[in-house]
């Protein structure tokens, strides 16, 4: 009978150290699933935070790409001031300089 009474309480024993044992896994769980929820929004504000500076970065460049085109076609407008009213003044060496630009683009594309 007391090798009974040792049995149940080894039994005993080990069943109050299993259950601790699956306690403290149930407590490990619940911290990883904490930690995880956590991570996951701190990715979240990381995210967002990278989305608006690109958001930012492309608004610059579009910016700026407009800053650029507006600028060309500035230029573009003096530049065919500049080319019409020189033909106006020289219309015969206007004519001789574009006879001449088209005979060397034959030339050059015809190799």
């Amino acid at each position: 009978m007391a090798a009974t009474g040792k049995t149940a309480r080894s039994n005993n024993n080990a069943n109050k150290a299993a259950d601790e044992i699956s306690e403290r896994a149930q407590r490990i769980r619940e911290e990883l699933k904490a930690l995880s929820d956590a991570l996951a929004g701190a990715g979240a504000v990381q995210s967002g935070i990278a989305r608006e500076a690109a958001e930012e970065r492309i608004d610059e460049l579009l910016k700026s790409g407009e800053r650029v085109i507006a600028e060309l076609s500035g230029h573009y407008a003096n530049a065919e001031r500049q080319v019409s009213s020189t033909v106006r003044e020289k219309p015969l060496q206007s004519l001789g300089v574009a006879m001449a630009a088209g005979f060397l683009a034959a030339i050059l594309l015809r190799r």
